[in-house]
This record gives C-alpha cells, structure tokens and sequence, in this order.
C-alpha cells in the first residue's frame, strides 16, 4: 500500500485522539482514496493488507490497519443512526396542508429545482394561486429531513431569488431571514444556534435540554449536538471548540450522504456555523418551535391520526407519480439515487435517515 497515503490515514487517526472517531476518519479516509482507484475496499481486505504488512517489517501501518479493519461495525452503527434521525418526528399540520396543496396542482414548482442549502435542505421556489386568485404568488417549499415546510408571502420573485442566494453554499456573512410576514422554522431554529453561540461558555438550561430532533435540518441537528456535547464538559467553550466536535461528528455522515454537507471533508456545516455565529439571535423562538412540537405531538396520539399518517407514508412510497422520496433506504446504491428529488411536484413523507447523536 502507498506509504504517502498511509501517512495521510495516521493523521487523521491521530487528528481525532484515536479511538473510534479517529478509526473511523481514518476508514472514510482510505475507503475513498481506494475506491477512486480499484473500487474496493471491505474490512477483511485491510486486514489482509495488515498481514502483508506485518511481513514487510511495517509493524506500525499494519497496526493501523488492523484497528481500520475492524470498524465495518462502526459503518453500520453509523447508517442505522442516521437512517433514524427523525423517525420519531411527528407530521406537522403544516406538513399535511401542504401536502393537500401539492396533490390538489395548486403549486407549480421551478423545474431547475431544487437548489441545495447550507443547511442540507432543498429549497424549491414555485408558485401557487391559492391566496391570489388569477394571481400567482410565489412561494419555496423547504424540504429538510425533519420538516417540510411551505414558504409565502415573498413580494415578487426577487425577493425569493434573494433569499435562495443566502441559502447557498456561497454565500457568506450573517443568515438574512426571508421577507414574508411569518418566518419559516428553519430561520427559528437558527436564532436559537445563534443565541447559543452568541453567549459562548454558558448556555442557558432552557437551550441546552431542547430535544435534538427540535433542529429539522441535518446541519443545524449536528451543530446542536456539537453544541451540548462541548458544553457538557464543563469547561468555558467557544466557536472553535463547537467547529471541532462538528468535524469529529461529520466522520459518522455515510458516505452517500457527503453531497449535502459539501463532499468529502465536509466544509458546508462549518461554513454554516461560521455564519450562525454572525448572526444577531431572536429572543422568541424556543417557546415557540416548543409549542408547534408539542402541538404535532398531540395530534399524532389522537384517535386515528397514526393510522392517517402512516397510510399517507406508504401512498408516498407507492402510488404518487414520480414521487422524490422512499421512507427509508435499503441500500446506499438507493440511497444516493434519492438524495435530490427527480419528480416535478415532490410529495411530503417523513424521511428517516441521519447521523448518531453522540453526546
């Protein structure tokens, strides 16, 4: 095996403090590099590389190698966990009512859509006549795996044109919320990040006890996590300390999923922290992302409602026309295919992959 790439693997390993995070990031390292190549590897071949190391006097490389040859187990944790992430997230009236519209053609979608945001949601600009009769008024659908949630009031297309820019993976400096009358949720669970880090070393009780499927998109859930588990420690923290956790956290991502976070190396979720950080926090938004979970909790318990909703996630899988999404993946070939929706109306269901909480 290459000593230069092995070089590159012992970093990393050491990079991490070893362990398992380091095993892993040093497994992800050299799965990808070799598959560039010779499209392989699986445990049991590293663990044959090891062998033939050991015979060549490279006692050190075939010790990392052995470590690296036993964390098929940590792939699989990893798969499951994000596989899981928000299976315990109830459908939001929101959700429904949007679903209602999609399936009624009350919303026409941009057919370049959807464009991918820093926070590994897709935003779907479109338009629909519901609130303006003859009129079409523009509207973007958020598609994050925790939520989907439809976005109106935008005056004109400019106005949403512009807040798509600062939902890219390019832009930069503070979040600007979009100009409608009721901000979106994902802008809410940003001010509640941007409060967090704002008041560094010291985060408020009332913050740090959120449950973590409060943050419905990928990237906010594990700034969150990296969040409390710094915090956790019990030692003055700050940005850098959050930007660290963050990247340990990004070596649990499986692999078909690193698009959304930027690809290897996974630079958008720190970008994404970088501009929460910047960002001049909301006093109000705890109590209420509080309320509307509280509030889709009772009704997924009333009389009938579980069976509605799971009826409405088999008709997603099943019988919509060109429908986007699968309730979960059964092979990481699927699972690539399905990272962006190809259907020109998309339809709403509970997707229920995501990385481990690792707190």
């Amino acid at each position: 095996m290459d000593p230069f790439l092995l070089q590159d693997a012992h970093r990393v390993y050491a990079d991490r403090g070893g362990r398992e995070d380091g095993r892993l990031a040093a497994r992800r390292l050299l799965d990808e590099r070799l598959r560039q190549m010779v499209h392989w590897p699986t445990g049991q071949e590293y663990a044959r590389l090891a062998e033939d190391l050991d015979a060549d006097g490279r006692w050190a490389d075939a010790a990392l190698l052995r470590q690296i040859a036993a964390t098929d187990h940590l792939l699989t944790e990893a798969r499951t966990h994000w596989n899981t992430r928000y299976a315990t997230r109830p459908r939001t009236a929101g959700e429904r009512d949007t679903r209602r519209l999609i399936d009624a053609d009350l919303i026409d979608f941009d057919p370049e859509g959807p464009y991918w945001g820093i926070d590994g949601s897709n935003y779907w600009p479109g338009y629909t006549s519901l609130e303006t009769g003859p009129l079409q008024a523009p509207v973007v659908l958020v598609s994050g795996r925790g939520l989907w949630q439809l976005v109106s009031g935008f005056d004109d297309q400019a106005a949403v044109a512009r807040w798509l820019h600062d939902r890219g993976a390019m832009a930069s400096g503070p979040l600007t919320p979009p100009d409608v009358p009721s901000l979106p949720r994902a802008v809410l669970e940003e001010h509640i990040l941007a409060r967090m880090l704002c008041r560094t070393g010291d985060l408020p009780a009332s913050m740090a006890s959120l449950p973590l499927t409060t943050f419905t998109a990928d990237a906010r859930y594990d700034i969150y996590a990296a969040i409390i588990t710094v915090a956790s420690m019990g030692q003055r923290w700050n940005v850098e300390h959050v930007a660290a956790e963050l990247g340990r956290r990004m070596d649990w991502v499986p692999e078909w999923a690193l698009s959304r976070h930027g690809g290897q190396g996974t630079p958008w979720p720190q970008a994404y922290l970088r501009r929460l950080a910047n960002t001049e926090p909301l006093s109000y938004a705890v109590p209420r992302l509080l309320a509307d979970d509280t509030q889709a909790q009772f009704e997924s318990a009333a009389p009938g409602t579980g069976a509605q909703r799971w009826a409405g996630a088999a008709r997603n899988t099943s019988q919509v026309p060109g429908n986007g999404r699968r309730s979960k993946h059964t092979t990481e070939a699927e699972a690539g295919a399905d990272a962006t929706p190809q259907a020109w109306r998309p339809s709403i269901g509970r997707r229920p992959e995501g990385p481990a909480p690792r707190l």
